[in-house]
């Protein structure tokens, strides 16, 4: 059980950080993801779902900073910008009470991975998919105060998807079963206070789905699923 003074750190790291992240988006040093972005993010696949969905769902990202700061790495590989994953303990995992318990057992417990991005203008931008914002990075490091342990390159990412790509193609046969599953699963978490990219005014994430629905012809995706999976089971009989 966390102490007091544990308590009172976590309390005063929520503050701060609503207190910057709102003056952040109020003054340009915060963003969403914007359109650039998500048209990239459209080519980029996991599991047969585009990064353009995965990365603005906040039940498919949140936990999963490592699988989903890679993706996100992928749509700068192609660029003349400099891109690095970096991992680091981060102020709100490792203040964070729920936390704290499992400290001794594993030094890393609060260890993060962001995408750090240098465009050819100079701006350093900090994409952390958890939160599903865009930060300046000097901002990002006043309320995080991170403790860089590792840092991968672009070339080292590049490898990195090159391997994964020969070892675990996207395979769109298995996709096509996926979609059908985890999108009914995405759609039903719209309007939750957890996901800003279905929030009223926003509805990227509604877009975006509805995108790919008519990219891939989806209805007749669920039929040729519900076709198989009723020949499945009628051979079983």
């Amino acid at each position: 059980m966390a102490t007091q003074i544990e308590m009172k750190k976590w309390e005063l790291h929520q503050k701060k950080l609503n207190k910057l992240t709102l003056w952040g988006l109020k003054m340009g040093y915060i963003a969403l993801y914007d359109d650039e972005l998500i048209q990239k993010l459209r080519n980029i696949y996991s599991g047969g779902i585009p990064a353009s969905i995965i990365l603005l769902s906040n039940g498919m990202t949140n936990g999963h900073c490592y699988d989903r700061a890679t993706l996100m790495s992928q749509a700068f590989l192609d660029t003349d910008d400099d891109v690095n994953l970096i991992y680091a303990g981060i102020d709100s995992l490792r203040l964070n009470p729920k936390y704290l318990k499992g400290k001794e057992e594993n030094p890393l417990f609060d260890n993060h991975c962001i995408v750090e991005r240098i465009t050819k203008d100079g701006r350093h931008l900090i994409y952390d998919t958890s939160s599903g914002l865009i930060y300046d990075k000097k901002l990002y490091w006043l309320i995080e105060h991170p403790k860089v342990r590792k840092i991968n390159n672009k070339e080292s990412i590049k490898e990195f998807v090159k391997r994964e790509e020969f070892f675990y193609p996207e395979d769109p046969e298995a996709g096509k079963y996926a979609s059908t599953m985890i999108l009914p699963m995405i759609e039903m978490t719209f309007g939750r206070p957890t996901e800003m990219y279905s929030q009223l005014g926003i509805e990227l994430l509604q877009r975006e789905i509805e995108e790919y629905k008519k990219r891939t012809n989806y209805d007749d995706v669920v039929k040729e699923v519900e076709e198989d999976m009723a020949n499945m089971f009628g051979r079983r009989k």
